[in-house]
């Protein structure tokens, strides 16, 4: 060890002459060392947030959607898919028809977005089989006494009062016939084989699943569709591809990537985590105040070893030395400490259910955190730095102590 570096640990062990320094001392690692655990651990549950919303909103839908652009259906459907697929990073492409209609059960009647899917070719492209409840898609490849089948979101079920088994209408205004008793909506029957849990709200209260063949039936487009759900290779820019997509298939067809759809959201996100990171950093910052006074009471109190060790030789550059390497030994060992409690705390969040939330607000009933080691990473060398710096000016007072002065004031 140099012997700037033994005297600064001197200087740091060496509190018994005044209880003010230890003080400071001790006032100094408590401060960064919760600065930094407060802030690995936001940024972590930040990007825990971000990343599960992420996963809930790929789960419902693909990583492209292929409509057109007058929302006309695709027709020939088939040979958009081959065409789609020729490109390198598709990986599979599945059809899918959307329609806005009312649910009718014996208790309630509620409007619903209801989509036919392929159940065997949507496990390919989305995740919405891992969202049901005590069943899976294949339920929507049967029918029950030539009845289609249908799966709800858990609080559409929950608004039409109905279970597994139970019978609903769905009901279309939009293609309403006058007839000799007024005005006939089309109507088919369907029984309810499944409810699903997607943890977004939106999704559960307004969405359900049938089997495609049923709505091309019911809404006569055979071998048409409203849209295709495209999955890509996770090694491909999305965005890129989409571009890529639309230029081969041209007009009228409207190729959108999951990222383009919900661009504002994660945009918020994003700032939000940027400007909690700025905010909490602050933490740190006065943190190191407390270090700037540590060193300047500790130059006060050593100007007579400072004196000596001038006279002896030492310069400006060795005095300077010391105390920035005093400043900096209390900054590690904050950030050390800081970073072990923030991984403690992930831990317990991440693998314990001790914080329950509500569901419906924050699309989990436990805190989700991500425990990033890129973040843990920026964090200790942010803190590195400002410790650094707030050690420096008290450091370079230190340095220009004169030693005719310090040694009359002793």
């Amino acid at each position: 060890m140099k012997l700037e570096h033994r005297i600064a640990a001197r200087y740091l062990k060496s509190r018994n002459r005044n209880s003010l320094l230890s003080f400071l001392s001790i006032i100094s690692i408590v401060g960064i060392v919760l600065g930094v655990a407060t802030l690995i651990v936001v940024i972590s549950v930040l990007t825990g947030f971000t990343n599960n919303l992420k996963e809930k909103l790929l789960g419902t839908s693909s990583d492209m959607l292929i409509t057109r652009f007058d929302s006309m259906p695709i027709e020939n459907y088939e040979k958009v898919i081959t065409d789609v697929l020729t490109y390198d990073g598709v990986e599979k492409v599945t059809p899918f028809i959307m329609m806005q209609g009312l649910l009718s059960s014996n208790n309630n009647v509620t409007g619903a977005i209801v989509k036919g899917i392929d159940p065997n070719r949507e496990a390919e492209v989305s995740k919405l089989g891992t969202f049901m409840i005590d069943s899976t898609l294949d339920v929507l490849n049967d029918n029950i006494n030539n009845v289609p089948t249908i799966v709800l979101g858990i609080d559409l079920a929950k608004t039409l009062d109905v279970e597994i088994g139970d019978e609903l209408s769905l009901i279309s205004p939009s293609s309403a016939k006058r007839g000799p008793f007024g005005l006939t909506s089309k109507m088919k029957k369907f029984i309810v084989v499944g409810v699903f849990d997607t943890g977004l709200g939106e999704y559960n209260s307004g969405f359900a699943y049938t089997n495609i063949n049923a709505l091309m039936n019911f809404n006569k487009m055979q071998n048409s569709a409203t849209g295709l759900s495209v999955k890509t290779t996770k090694s491909y820019d999305v965005n890129k591809l989409a571009l890529e997509v639309g230029a081969g298939l041209g007009y009228p067809y409207w190729i959108r990537d999951w990222i383009s759809m919900n661009k504002s959201l994660f945009s918020a996100l994003e700032l939000e985590k940027y400007a909690m990171f700025i905010v909490l950093a602050l933490i740190i910052v006065v943190a190191s105040f407390n270090i700037v006074s540590m060193i300047a009471i500790t130059v006060k109190d050593k100007r007579k070893d400072i004196a000596i060790l001038k006279s002896f030789g030492a310069s400006t550059k060795f005095i300077r030395r010391i105390f920035i390497f005093q400043g900096v030994v209390v900054g590690v060992l904050g950030t050390i400490i800081g970073n072990l409690l923030a991984l403690t705390i992930s831990v317990i969040l991440k693998y314990t259910n001790i914080i329950q939330i509500p569901k419906n607000v924050y699309f989990s009933d436990t805190i989700p955190i991500e425990m990033d080691f890129n973040v843990y990473i920026i964090v200790t060398l942010a803190a590195f730095l400002i410790t650094l710096i707030a050690s420096i000016f008290p450091s370079h007072m230190a340095a220009k102590t004169g030693v005719t002065e310090s040694l009359r004031k002793n």
